[in-house]
């Protein structure tokens, strides 16, 4: 029979492989199917063992045993001094990592890799750097034989070369057991027999202990020794050859592999990025149209955040043009004034912004200035009348722009532009002044000269107005002035027929200047004791930035939900690609990759899809914004507002926040397909076909 195995004191410091009592059997619905029963085998370090026996006894079990891929179910199984039977998963991992190479029948080579990345597997799962992994594959192909085509992919190589591929990826981190399952099952008998010898070779010249499982006795007839199973025993041995001792020179080589692998034990983050990427690139229509939905989710997000934003600026940015120190004092009415509209009888204020109101404000300790406002009415039809040209006009309707212009205080191209106070005469925009300029003038030629108003009543009456052009600002509208304080009050006047209509109605709105942005709150205080409403800017401002700041994040919530639809995408695509991959899986498991690199890099692969559908969709979400924006301003243009500055801002913070989100979203729908990757059984996984 067979020698029963040795203690572990007298082994656990060499690489000898000691099996006890094994067994291992499997639950199949409510029946156990038994692999191995009772196995008691030696393996001394540095023999070359076949197992053979029929389909079903045992021989791939105990295979998968000594790699550390499956548990046994009882018994001991001592490797080199672990105890497999009792390792954790990671113990089991390392095991794998540094102290096993597995050559499968299948070959189970990556087919999107090279040779030379094939046989680099190993050191990668290492950690070993790019340069030193290539220069060691290369020189292990070439000592197998496979010198002139270590650039070739699996599908282009022979499968003997293939199978050589895999001897050379089963021997380049230094391994001190290498186990082969029907290493030549696939292969014609010169090829078979090119293989074995070699095998034969590595285990003669390096002390490997080899393992080989197969039905050939042909193959078999290689090894040491011949272990022969049936229904899961070890039902005879066989010896071919006696052992070789190993030699010191044997083991120190193993040992010094081993620690240097020992050294650096993790797959790197950088390894992990390049083979996420080079996954990506399996599928790359699916994984495009994956990418976009992120990239569409993002291009909402950043296009509707943008103009949160740009809005939210340009309103800080005119109200600080303006001055937080200024403030808006409005009239005071009744209720029932305000409910009663009639377009030629202003509504009775309560208490009126008349001259002698103003002369009050500007009695205010800490005033600097004082600037009444009027305003047209919407009805009011104007033609303005200049050396016999005649053209309708507007007045330019924003309450306070004639003397702070929005968007910057701007210089007038001629003459001077409306200031503080009350004032008089036409402001023409630079897009009127070019209908009037005749051949040979500019604009300075048009201030001084005199304009005839004409305003004309629904009924049909009509009524002129002199007055004189002080001054051009620039503006691409070609109907739009600014009128002066005077003019207004007489169209006003005429509108309503009522010559004393500032003692009555008063102003429309009075821009009081504080002194300093300090003296702001004691000013509208003693505002409000005259019954008149005050408001502030910077009220005004806070206002304005809390309802902008509810805008935004409304407009931001569109593409947040895009996002998480997209997310559904991404976990779709993990999973299908888990289906795709499950015996890549098994064999980079097979190979020494723990459950955490498995799960990292398939969550790599998940957030890269986000990150790429969230790079594109930051570009064209600002080219987006800022082709709406042009549109916008076109029409703001033509509309008569003009100083807005750009109502699509993607600030830093944006673009960053759009990049994290994205991968983020990538990543949480990775989590679970990577969870289940990670989770894969690696012997069912390399059955998966």
């Amino acid at each position: 029979m067979f020698k029963s195995p040795i203690s572990v004191s007298a082994y656990s410091m060499d690489n000898t492989i000691s099996i006890s009592n094994l067994e291992r059997h499997f639950q199949r619905g409510e029946m156990d199917v038994w692999a191995l029963r009772g196995i008691n085998l030696t393996i001394a370090s540095g023999e070359f063992v076949a197992l053979v026996g029929p389909s079903g006894s045992g021989k791939s079990t105990l295979l998968n045993l000594l790699g550390g891929l499956d548990r046994p179910s009882s018994g001991e199984l001592w490797v080199a001094g672990l105890p497999l039977h009792d390792a954790d998963g990671k113990a089991r991992t390392a095991h794998r990592r540094h102290r096993v190479g597995f050559i499968f029948q299948s070959f189970n080579l990556l087919p999107r890799l090279t040779a030379v990345e094939n046989v680099a597997i190993p050191l990668t799962l290492a950690g070993v750097s790019p340069a030193e992994r290539t220069a060691r594959a290369a020189a292990m192909l070439q000592k197998v034989g496979l010198g002139q085509r270590l650039d070739h992919y699996p599908a282009e190589l022979s499968g003997g070369e293939q199978q050589r591929t895999a001897v050379a990826r089963a021997l380049i981190h230094g391994p001190s057991l290498i186990l082969a399952d029907e290493p030549t099952g696939n292969m014609d008998s010169t090829t078979g027999a090119e293989v074995m010898a070699l095998l034969q070779a590595l285990n003669k010249e390096q002390g490997i202990t080899l393992v080989v499982v197969t039905h050939d006795a042909d193959v078999a007839a290689y090894a040491d020794r011949v272990v022969h199973l049936k229904d899961g025993q070890v039902a005879e041995l066989t010896v071919n050859n006696p052992p070789s001792p190993v030699t010191e020179e044997h083991s120190s080589a193993t040992g010094n592999a081993l620690s240097a692998n020992n050294a650096q034990s993790r797959l790197s983050l950088a390894d992990t990025v390049r083979s996420a990427f080079r996954n990506l690139g399996r599928r790359p229509v699916r994984n495009v149209l994956t990418a976009a939905g992120v990239l569409i989710g993002i291009i909402t997000l950043v296009a509707m955040v943008s103009f949160g934003v740009g809005v939210q600026r340009e309103v800080q940015r005119n109200f600080e043009t303006v001055g937080l120190e200024n403030i808006f004092v409005s009239p005071t009415y009744d209720e029932a004034a305000l409910d009663s509209f009639d377009p030629f009888a202003p509504p009775q204020p309560k208490q009126a912004l008349t001259p002698e109101i103003v002369e009050k404000l500007r009695a205010i300790p800490g005033v600097t200035a004082v600037t009444p406002e009027l305003q047209l009415p919407n009805g009011v039809d104007l033609t303005l009348t200049l050396a016999g040209e005649s053209l309708p006009v507007r007045v330019s309707s924003d309450m306070g722009e004639r003397n702070f212009r929005f968007g910057g205080a701007s210089e007038p191209l001629a003459g001077q532009l409306f200031g503080d106070g009350e004032n008089a005469g036409v402001v023409l925009t630079s897009g009127l002044a070019d209908r009037l300029l005749a051949e040979g003038q500019d604009y300075a030629d048009l201030v001084g000269q005199s304009v005839v108003l004409t305003a004309k009543l629904p009924r049909g009456e009509s009524q002129d107005f002199p007055s004189t052009v002080v001054g051009v600002r620039d503006s691409f509208s070609s109907r739009t002035i600014d009128l002066g304080l005077g003019e207004t009050e007489a169209v006003l006047t005429w509108w309503y027929n009522q010559p004393d209509i500032l003692e009555t109605q008063g102003y429309d709105m009075v821009i009081v200047r504080a002194e300093s942005l300090g003296l702001v709150t004691a000013v509208s205080a003693a505002i409000q004791e005259l019954d008149l409403e005050a408001q502030s800017l910077e009220t005004i401002l806070d206002a304005a930035n809390q309802v902008l700041s509810l805008l935004q994040a409304l407009l931001g919530s569109v593409g947040a939900l895009a996002l998480l639809v997209a997310a559904l995408g991404v976990a779709n695509t993990m999973m299908m690609a888990i289906y795709e991959r499950t015996r890549e899986i098994g064999v980079l498991k097979a190979l020494g990759a723990a459950p955490g690199e498995i799960r990292l890099l398939f969550t790599t692969e998940a957030a890269l899809i986000g990150l790429i559908g969230g790079v594109f969709g930051l570009i064209f979400g600002t080219l987006l914004g800022r082709l709406v924006d042009w549109v916008a301003h076109r029409y703001l243009i033509n509309e008569g507002v003009t100083g807005v500055g750009h109502l699509s801002v993607v600030p830093p913070w944006l673009a960053v926040g759009a990049l994290v989100f994205a991968a983020l979203i990538g990543l949480l729908a990775g989590l679970y397909p990577a969870a289940r990757a990670a989770r894969l059984d690696p012997v069912q996984a390399l059955r998966h076909e």
